[in-house]
């Protein structure tokens, strides 16, 4: 079964020549590499919506649709909406990123870890609101006609503020990962408060050394504990950016 997610899947592939073409060269990884595999992740959705025809592009990771960055639609979306897409891609893009918002859970604003999951819990960048927060903010740059985007990044980030600090630390699921959401929203703003939030996140990391971290359970029984995403190289790299806000990037997300 092909993948499409962001970790595992076409739309990693995708990124990865997105980063390389950045650094290296913009014709690095030419187009006509690049757009097939696009039109496929496309068509590959719309495969997969043919039993919702509520939602325009539709993917399942291991049997189930998940909605987030890691594995599921925010993470698809977003580095779709890196590419000139035909009309009606566009649409498509559209329309789903307009249905999860529709389809938010209407008390926290926070959204579903997968299709029709009742469980409001994870707040966090692989699943919840951080990552669809900061999809909101790109889709916001792509599309500045369109300001609902523009107003549901806004909602996302009051919901990972209004939830606080997570017990984890890592971008994946961690305190770390959701305090880029305030700096995507402050790239996209300008406003301070943005900054601020940032920095209430980074300085309670701050307050712990990393063996005291570790040590407090945050990472134990984790076995990636010094990985990018569920580790403290994500801390490291909080902290470089909370310094240059402007510069600011999600580590393998945003680019």
């Amino acid at each position: 079964m092909v993948s499409y997610e962001l970790l595992h899947g076409r739309a990693g592939f995708l990124w990865a020549a997105l980063f390389i073409n950045k650094h290296l060269g913009e014709d690095t990884m030419s187009k006509d590499v690049l757009m097939p595999i696009v039109e496929a992740v496309l068509a590959g959705g719309r495969a997969g919506a043919s039993d919702n025809t509520a939602c325009p592009l539709v993917y399942r990771w291991h049997g189930t649709s998940y909605w987030g960055a890691a594995h599921g639609l925010a993470g698809i979306l977003h580095t779709l909406l890196h590419f000139q897409l035909t009309e009606e891609g566009v649409e498509d893009v559209k329309g789903t990123l307009r249905y999860m918002m529709r389809n938010r859970f209407p008390h926290s604003g926070n959204y579903p870890l997968s299709e029709g999951n009742p469980k409001d819990k994870l707040v966090q960048w692989s699943h919840g609101a951080p990552g669809m927060a900061i999809t909101l903010c790109k889709a916001t740059q792509v599309y500045s006609n369109d300001r609902d985007f523009r107003d549901g990044a806004i909602e996302a980030g009051e919901v990972v503020w209004k939830n606080g600090l997570v017990r984890k630390v890592g971008l994946a699921d961690g305190v770390c990962g959701n305090a880029y959401t305030f700096l995507s929203l402050y790239r996209l703003t300008g406003e301070s408060l943005y900054i601020e939030r940032a920095k209430a996140f980074a300085g309670f990391l701050h307050q712990y050394d990393p063996a005291k971290l570790v040590t407090a359970g945050h990472l134990r029984g984790c076995d990636n504990a010094y990985s990018l995403f569920h580790g403290l190289p994500g801390t490291a790299c909080l902290w470089f950016d909370v310094v240059s806000p402007e510069r600011s990037r999600f580590p393998g997300f945003e680019l």
